[in-house]
């Protein structure tokens, strides 16, 4: 989980930390959406292991959402987002992804 989730000492951290600070450097305003998303899929994924080594989470309370359709909550936000970045990308978008594909040949 912790190497899925990219963090540090494995492989996935570095390319995960080269984005962000990247993105930091030329886009400050993306990277906040990027490492948002990076927390909640961070903690969908903390939430997936809590169920699997602590056993079934408790009964939700009355009239509260089941906790089934609470964990669908992060796939549906970041299914939007896809969505949206498939729909429309902003130009300064467009002129970073070119430039990293420029600079990877």
């Amino acid at each position: 989980m912790l190497a899925i989730a990219g963090l540090p000492p494995l492989g996935i951290f570095m390319s995960e930390f080269l984005v962000v600070t990247s993105t930091i450097a030329r886009q400050p305003l993306l990277a906040v959406p990027l490492v948002l998303g990076l927390l909640v899929g961070f903690g969908a994924l903390i939430l997936r292991l809590q169920a699997v080594a602590f056993g079934t989470p408790p009964a939700p309370a009355p009239g509260g959402h089941p906790p089934a359709v609470l964990g669908l909550v992060p796939i549906w936000a970041h299914l939007a987002l896809v969505l949206g970045a498939g729909l429309y990308l902003p130009v300064p978008l467009v002129a970073w992804f070119q430039s990293v594909a420029r600079l990877l040949g």
